[in-house]
C-alpha cells in the first residue's frame, strides 16, 4: 500500500498522513478521519464567497501527495 500526505481544506487546512492505494482513496480516508487535532492552520472568515470571488485561503480544493519510504515497497 502507498502512502499519502493529504491536506483537507477547512477555512485553512488539516494535514494527515493517509495510507492507500490511490490519491482519491487518500482523500476519502482523509475525509472520514480528520479530526481537530488534525488542523494544521485556520483563519476566521466573515464569508466564504461574495459572488465569484473566493475568500477562503488555499488549498480550495483537497489534494494528496505521493510520499516515499526509505524502504522500497516494490510498486512504482
Amino acid at each position: 500500500m502507498k502512502s499519502w500526505d493529504v491536506t483537507i481544506p477547512i477555512a485553512g487546512h488539516a494535514y494527515l498522513p493517509i495510507e492507500a492505494d490511490s490519491e482519491e482513496e487518500a482523500i476519502e480516508k482523509a475525509l472520514d478521519t480528520v479530526r481537530l487535532s488534525d488542523i494544521e492552520n485556520w483563519e476566521g472568515l466573515r464569508q466564504f464567497n461574495q459572488g465569484n470571488i473566493c475568500h477562503c485561503p488555499s488549498p480550495w480544493e483537497a489534494e494528496a501527495e505521493q510520499v516515499y519510504d526509505s524502504e522500497f515497497d516494490g510498486e512504482e
